[in-house]
Order: C-alpha cells, then structure tokens, then sequence
C-alpha cells in the first residue's frame, strides 16, 4: 500500500452503505452517554441534519434508540438492543473484511 500512495495512486473510500450509517449513528450516540443531541450526532456522523433525522427516526422505530426531552430538546441514547446491533455489526464488518480481495501488489517499473 506504500508504494500506491507514493505513486499517488490511493485507494478511494468505500461508499457507506446504509448499515454503515446506523453503525456510525449509533457509534456517535453511544459516545455521550444519554445527552447526544441532534447537532452533535450530525457532526460525529457527518451527515446533514434534515437526513440525520431520518435515519434517527428508523433507529427508534427499530428500538435501538431512545430518546428524551432534556431543557426542551430531544436527546438520544442507544438500547441495550442497540448496542447488541453494534456488537453484531463490528464481528460481521470483520468478516466482509477478511472476503474482500486485498490489494493487488504494484507492479515494478521497468
């Protein structure tokens, strides 16, 4: 891998897929403990609010998140069945990792 980036060929970032995005929702929610609120979960995951609100909504109809009013705002906080996704998650996204065809080498230079 070295070698790609000292060619200044690197490898793209792989798109996020929607799972992706859960695990990275849930991840930033779970970093403060019960007081995430929507501004802060939106810059940890970035994403823009107005979608964040969407993926908010599916992740507490899913019952991994719950939420509360604290001073008149919602704040969230992952479930026990939230954190059991995560969990699943991180062991599956091991696994993906270990099929993935690794880098090919890069070929010398003649």
């Amino acid at each position: 891998m070295l070698e790609a980036e000292e060619s200044g060929r690197t490898k793209p970032p792989r798109r996020r897929e929607v799972t992706d995005l859960y695990a990275t929702v849930l991840e930033v929610v779970k970093r403060y403990h019960g007081a995430a609120r929507i501004t802060r979960v939106s810059y940890g995951a970035g994403m823009p609010v107005d979608r964040l609100r969407t993926f908010l909504d599916r992740l507490l109809q899913l019952g991994l998140l719950r939420t509360e009013e604290v001073d008149g705002r919602p704040v969230y906080d992952i479930t026990p069945r939230g954190q059991e996704f995560l969990d699943t998650y991180w062991r599956m996204r091991g696994y993906i990792e270990l099929l993935e065809p690794a880098e090919a080498p890069a070929r010398p230079r003649r």
